[in-house]
């Protein structure tokens, strides 16, 4: 009597097949498995705002007073206000729900040295927060006016970059936040540090900056220090009087 036929591979004109099929079986269950794992990783992986910065903090006028006589510019005494103008935008690239958020603090600081030698010459809380929401995939732009009118900051801007004028000089932007992911009621602190920026007057010819992007403190791998100035202010300088 003829052997029954089985479909175990024993007894086929291609005893491979069965071989062939135990292995699709296990790459088709691998392949189930790492996207149940990777499903899992995104939905519990944390809802991260993000931000970026306009390449410049633009000024109205110079950190710095002057006179023309005789078809030249004299250079003379600290300016007594600058207008500075800070742009930023939050991020909210994930698609997995809403931030609500806040911009509490905001400095801006001298790099005098790089990285490695910071100066903070402008720090200002705001009064009221400035709150919003971010809905997936969107951003939210702060943009604000700011007026430097203390003394020993303009004593500073004058003494360390009145020759920086048409050029401008690196300052670093770092912004004190705290937001809440949507479905949670954990509220995380993030601090970013927005470099390098270029602290200039804003001319008309001025070119267009990219979006410069802002690192956490965990980015950057360690805590940014820097100095502040004498919180009473500097006496001014004498008035020079013009050579004409």
């Amino acid at each position: 009597m003829a052997a029954a036929c089985r479909d175990d591979g024993e007894n086929t004109r291609f005893p491979f097949l069965a071989t062939v099929r135990y292995l699709v079986a296990i790459v088709v269950t691998a392949l189930a498995a790492i996207v149940v794992v990777m499903v899992v990783i995104v939905v519990h992986r944390p809802v991260e705002m993000g931000f970026q910065s306009y390449g410049y903090v633009q000024t109205q006028d110079y950190w710095w007073s002057s006179w023309t006589g005789d078809n030249v510019t004299y250079v003379y005494e600290p300016a007594k206000e600058v207008q500075m103008l800070i742009v930023l935008e939050a991020l909210n690239p994930s698609g997995r729900g809403q931030i609500q958020a806040n911009i509490t603090f905001i400095h801006v600081i001298d790099m005098p040295g790089g990285a490695s030698s910071l100066v903070q010459f402008c720090g200002y809380k705001l009064e009221t927060p400035a709150s919003f929401h971010l809905q997936p995939h969107s951003f939210h732009r702060y943009r604000r006016w700011v007026s430097i009118k203390r003394q020993g900051s303009l004593q500073y801007l004058y003494d360390k970059h009145h020759h920086d004028g048409s050029l401008g000089f690196p300052v670093m932007v770092v912004v004190e936040t705290s937001y809440k992911p949507a479905h949670s009621e954990t509220i995380i602190n993030k601090t970013y540090h927005c470099w390098p920026l270029t602290f200039l007057r804003g001319e008309a010819d001025t070119p267009a900056a990219g979006e410069i992007a802002c690192k956490t403190t965990e980015e950057i791998g360690y805590g940014v220090t820097w100095q502040s100035l004498p919180l009473l202010p500097s006496s001014p300088p004498p008035r020079a009087q013009p050579p004409f």
